[in-house]
């Protein structure tokens, strides 16, 4: 029995936000969810994963630390974990972060089309905008649930074991958080949209490897 991929995308994402390192994929077995609060997934403080033995767990950002802290509570089920462009916490400035989310949260709520391009504009995107068409479905309200709850301020330090870090080329933020993470090349932050051959390989790689063992 082959072992499933499950993809977790990032804050404003959708699971279709993987469509195009899963056409790459097309040989393994792939689910990707819409986390609470996004697409049509309401926001709960109860996140669960597919009820599955064992699976490959790939997250990006927001779903990146999801991932790591599956990992870590249920570390028999994870055959291979791949996280893109996410953070491992914060040793300090919680609160500081909590204040900022919080503001970012306001904006959005206020008008989601300012909030959208006021977001992306962020240096750690390297100028690179998704679809805003994919973006726009989602209910505000139930984003800014979710934002706040999953906030980098509310979590614990993670330690994540046999994990592979992705980052992006010109994301020299989570470059010097992870000098030895992958380096995904003409990419920023969003590292599977911006350049999904090689985050494909880069996980063909890593299960090709695990059926080795």
């Amino acid at each position: 029995m082959k072992v499933p991929i499950v993809f977790l995308h990032g804050f404003l994402g959708t699971k279709r936000d993987w469509d195009p390192v899963i056409s790459r994929l097309q040989e393994f077995e792939c689910i990707a969810i819409d986390l609470p609060g996004h697409g049509k997934t309401p926001f709960t403080k109860n996140f669960l994963l597919p009820d599955l033995p064992k699976m490959h767990l790939v997250g990006y950002s927001m779903g990146g630390r999801l991932a790591m802290q599956y990992a870590e509570k249920f570390e028999d089920r994870v055959a291979s974990l791949t996280i893109l462009s996410a953070h491992t916490g914060l040793l300090s400035g919680k609160e500081e972060r909590l204040a900022v989310d919080e503001k970012w949260a306001k904006k959005l709520l206020k008008s989601y089309d300012i909030f959208l391009d006021e977001w992306y504009e962020q240096p750690i995107f390297g100028g690179f905008k998704p679809d805003f068409n994919s973006r726009k479905q989602h209910d505000p309200k139930e984003l800014a649930k979710a934002f706040l709850y999953y906030s980098l301020g509310n979590q614990e330090l993670l330690e994540p074991k046999n994990v592979r870090f992705l980052v992006g080329e010109k994301d020299t933020k989570y470059r010097n958080l992870y000098p030895d993470a992958i380096v995904v090349p003409n990419a920023a932050h969003i590292v599977h949209l911006e350049n999904p051959q090689f985050v494909a390989g880069v996980i063909t790689d890593e299960l090709e490897s695990s059926r080795s063992i």
